[in-house]
């Protein structure tokens, strides 16, 4: 399991988002003392987290543009 630091968590979010997407559970610590475990949610639903209803958030514009009907159905179907 993965060990970080409070302070490394602020640094570096993104990485741990990383690690979790991955599968791999985190273990938090501050001022080295072990604070907290984090662990991806496992999916029960059967439906995987690469189905592309999952990926719209990394796809939406930075502007906050939404994406159109015509774009997501492109996703979810192709083409």
């Amino acid at each position: 399991m993965k060990t970080i630091s409070t302070s490394e968590l602020r640094a570096k979010t993104r990485s741990l988002v990383r690690t979790l997407e991955n599968g791999k559970a985190v273990r938090l610590t501050y001022r080295g003392r072990n604070l907290a475990q984090i662990f991806p949610v496992r999916q029960t639903n059967g439906i995987s987290a690469s189905d592309p209803l999952y990926q719209f958030h990394k796809l939406a514009n930075r502007q906050a543009k939404p994406l159109s009907d015509r774009e997501m159905d492109r996703i979810i179907y192709g083409g």
